[in-house]
């Protein structure tokens, strides 16, 4: 399943740890209808967090469309967060 980062709420990041938290809306992450013998399942956007960690030498981005995509290509396992 490929994750789509529409929106990255919130990012802290703890350099000595090397270790970070990120919220954000995800798209296609939260079911809206279950599936039906007629319909498949319907999925929405939700909110999601997840853990990270930075490679020797990766930074991250400033601009809010690369820090979408960064978060993205991480591969990070989201989980999500109750409104």
């Amino acid at each position: 399943m490929s994750i789509y980062v529409t929106q990255v709420l919130d990012y802290d990041y703890d350099p000595e740890s090397d270790f970070g938290t990120v919220t954000a809306v995800i798209e296609d992450f939260v079911l809206v209808y279950p599936q039906t013998y007629e319909c498949p399942a319907e999925y929405g956007p939700g909110m999601a967090k997840a853990t990270f960690s930075l490679e020797e030498g990766e930074e991250i981005p400033k601009d809010e469309t690369e820090l979408e995509m960064f978060f993205e290509e991480k591969g990070l396992d989201w989980k999500p967060v109750d409104e």
